[in-house]
Parts: structure tokens; C-alpha cells; sequence
């Protein structure tokens, strides 16, 4: 099955330098990243959105 990461660069809860670590060691595949925070599906709805769908093609 495919596995994908979506990083959010601002999270301030899981920090983006232990989240990539983390992503690479225990899932073997490169995060994607996105700008925003904790809460990525309030700050940045629409970019979300796009990248998930972009996921489907």
C-alpha cells in the first residue's frame, strides 16, 4: 500500500525536524510538506484540499 506523510512545517506540537526524522526511520519514504500549523485543516483549508487531491491523480 502506498504511504504518504503530509509534514506541517509550522506545527509547533510535532516539531518538523523530529517529524521528518521520525517519517524517514519508521516509514521509509520522504515527508511531503506543507505550510501551517497544528491545525493545518482550520489555518489552511484550501491548500490542503489541493494537495490531498493531487494525492488521487
Amino acid at each position: 500500500m502506498p504511504t504518504r506523510f503530509l509534514l506541517c512545517r509550522d506545527d509547533r506540537w510535532f516539531p518538523a525536524g523530529f517529524m521528518r526524522e521520525m517519517v524517514r526511520e519508521r516509514l521509509g519514504v520522504e515527508p511531503d510538506e506543507i505550510d501551517g500549523s497544528h491545525s493545518v485543516m482550520l489555518s489552511r483549508a484550501r491548500e490542503l484540499a489541493d494537495r490531498l487531491e493531487s494525492y488521487l491523480l
